[in-house]
């Protein structure tokens, strides 16, 4: 299982990281706003190739999605609250 945390939690909760890890737990440290990856912590690491993803989920389900359905006017996103 992997845990984010970011680099000042980090630094103050060592002694419980350690214990995460020792339960076999990932660390993934992070810093700032943006999140950028400082790097992960732990026995096992994480692929960090993206899983496959398989496209055309919807379509085992009968379902077709093109483009237009996927794009609306002013007044629709403001029904919608947004």
């Amino acid at each position: 299982m992997t845990k984010t945390m970011h680099i000042g939690e980090f630094k103050a909760k060592f002694s419980e990281v350690a214990e995460l890890l020792k339960k076999g737990f990932t660390i993934k440290v992070i810093k700032g706003k943006s999140g950028e990856l400082v790097g992960y912590f732990g026995k096992e690491f994480p692929n960090e190739q993206p899983e496959e993803r398989k496209l055309g989920f919807f379509k085992d389900l009968g379902i077709e999605v093109n483009k237009n359905d996927l794009e609306w006017s002013e007044s629709e996103l403001e029904e919608m609250g947004l």
